[in-house]
């Protein structure tokens, strides 16, 4: 198992990377996305020294609002285009995964229908991304759509592609995140671990919402042994170190 911790998107990278360096992490969850950490902005030569000078890993995450699903083509072009402009940045970096969130159309168009808009985008920039050296990453979001069986429909259709468990995503409308793990163990390559209430997605610490953490981590301890980024959004930083102790500490005692 190894820890990291994401950029913030609206603050200063290299700052970001220092304090992810600092504090002990294993690598770095690179989010870009508006407004600061861009393509057009991120200095690669001054971020690959910081990256480097804490010995960390990358992982690749892109704008999770990114509308992949939509039913205009247009706007699911725009949307390609936008992700693949990260790919380079990426590549440089050291990345090996990215990211690349769910998207759903609303209204009259179908649960089946969001699945193909889907699979016609994540086709696209897995082709994309391997020019990159890269491979995608699909994490499923917290709406209703958002089940096992719909994750497994868009898996088995870009064969291609990987999974990245959202603990907390797969938390809310009464789903299992359990049932995600054991099922698609063969295809998961990351993980994004934070709790909630189980209605909502709240990215708080571990062990301030309704997740079973001991039979959680013994069921991924199981299944998978990689990435485990710390996705808690708290302008208090020591809950975050807190719960990374609080990891280490689960994962050698389970």
């Amino acid at each position: 198992m190894k820890i990291g911790f994401p950029t913030f998107p609206r603050g200063n990278i290299i700052k970001e990377i220092e304090w992810i360096g600092k504090n002990g992490f294993d690598f770095v969850d690179l989010f870009i996305e508006e407004d600061q950490i861009m393509p057009e902005k991120i200095d690669i030569k001054k971020t690959k020294q910081a990256i480097d000078k804490y010995k960390l890993g990358v992982v690749g995450h892109t704008a999770w609002y990114m509308p992949i699903g939509s039913p205009s083509r247009a706007l699911r072009d725009a949307a390609i285009k936008e992700i693949s402009r990260a790919f380079r940045v990426f590549e440089k970096l050291g990345a090996k995964y990215v990211t690349v969130h769910a998207n759903w159309p609303s209204g009259m168009f179908s649960t089946e229908e969001g699945i193909d808009f889907q699979v016609e985008s994540l086709k696209i920039l897995a082709k994309k991304a391997k020019k990159h050296k890269l491979s995608i990453m699909y994490e499923s979001l917290d709406g209703k759509k958002d089940t096992l069986e719909n994750v497994e429909a868009i898996l088995s259709k870009v064969p291609e592609i990987f999974f990245h468990i959202d603990i907390g995503h797969v938390n809310v409308h009464g789903r299992k995140p359990e049932e995600f793990i054991k099922k698609l163990k063969d295809r998961l390559v990351h993980v994004h671990m934070h709790d909630n209430d189980g209605s909502k997605d709240l990215h708080i610490p571990i062990g301030c919402g309704n997740i079973d953490w001991n039979s959680l981590i013994k069921t991924l301890k199981n299944n998978y042994d990689g990435t485990i980024t710390l996705e808690i959004f708290s302008q208090d930083k020591d809950y975050v170190l807190m719960a990374k102790d609080k990891l280490k500490k689960m994962w050698i005692s389970t």
